[in-house]
């Protein structure tokens, strides 16, 4: 698997077009969520590649991407994927992220919209105080007992009532794939999230948010989608569906994102 140094430490990642983006068609960058990888939204590319150049990375600190004890911050993830883009020499690109990543992409398109063609975010999280606790409480957990109670749990509590029992065992396996150390982490970044400047976004934006989601709930979604100034945006409501939206319901939501990628 391709690597990159940038910003101090190493991220894996995977190019589905080395040599470029198809003709007409859009280079697309993927952001995953807390306790995930660059695999989660392998389910959605078949829908994406045929037209279109697909990089999916593992966050610093998240599954092959080795923490290694620097700080880690929305911002310096959002930095993290300038400086991919840069290392690659890809001018613009869409960002595409999951959770956390939601947050990151936001970020870069309030505040990189030289280098951001769209935004995507899925089940984006909105900072609250709320947020914050839970995450804090969750690094707390992580660092004591490690990362198995996050596997035993959120596979089951984090999902939608339309999900078979071999999403909720893949959701399991990546969260099993986590350094705690990293992880952890990482929970405190989302914790000290600050809330984006979201009519800053004047890209185009699309939200998928999921009916039943309870980590990325629909009224903080609003916010998020009420809040950004593009005029070109739309929200997505995928009914019985939890937080894992990309391993919930692959087909729709590689779909919606075909869609609007096509549409820029």
């Amino acid at each position: 698997m391709p690597s990159l140094n940038i910003n101090n430490h190493t991220l894996h990642y995977a190019d589905s077009h080395p040599n470029g983006a198809p003709e007409q068609g859009q280079t697309i960058i993927f952001i995953h969520g807390l306790g995930s990888s660059q695999n989660y939204y392998f389910p959605i590319l078949p829908n994406l590649t045929t037209h279109h150049r697909c990089i999916t990375i593992d966050t610093y600190g998240s599954a092959r991407s080795t923490y290694t004890g620097q700080p880690i911050s929305i911002a310096s993830i959002a930095a993290d994927v300038i400086s991919v883009l840069d290392a690659l020499s890809i001018p613009k690109a869409v960002a595409v992220g999951h959770s956390m990543g939601g947050l990151v992409v936001t970020l870069l398109g309030a505040q990189y919209a030289d280098r951001i063609n769209g935004v995507v975010a899925i089940g984006p999280t909105h900072p609250s105080s709320m947020l914050t606790s839970v995450m804090n409480k969750r690094s707390e957990t992580v660092s004591e007992a490690g990362i198995e109670p996050m596997a035993n749990t959120i596979p089951y509590q984090a999902t939608g009532s339309g999900s078979p029992a071999l999403t909720k065992a893949f959701i399991r396996e990546l969260i099993l794939g986590q350094n705690p150390e990293g992880y952890a982490a990482l929970c405190r970044a989302i914790a000290s999230a600050p809330v984006i400047d979201y009519s800053a976004v004047r890209v185009p934006f699309l939200l998928i948010a999921g009916e039943e989601d309870k980590s990325a709930p629909l009224e903080g979604c609003r916010v998020i989608f009420d809040g950004v100034s593009s005029e070109n945006k739309k929200l997505e409501v995928l009914e019985k569906v939890g937080h894992w939206h990309c391993v919930e319901a692959p087909e729709v939501v590689g779909g919606i994102i075909a869609g609007f990628a096509g549409g820029i």
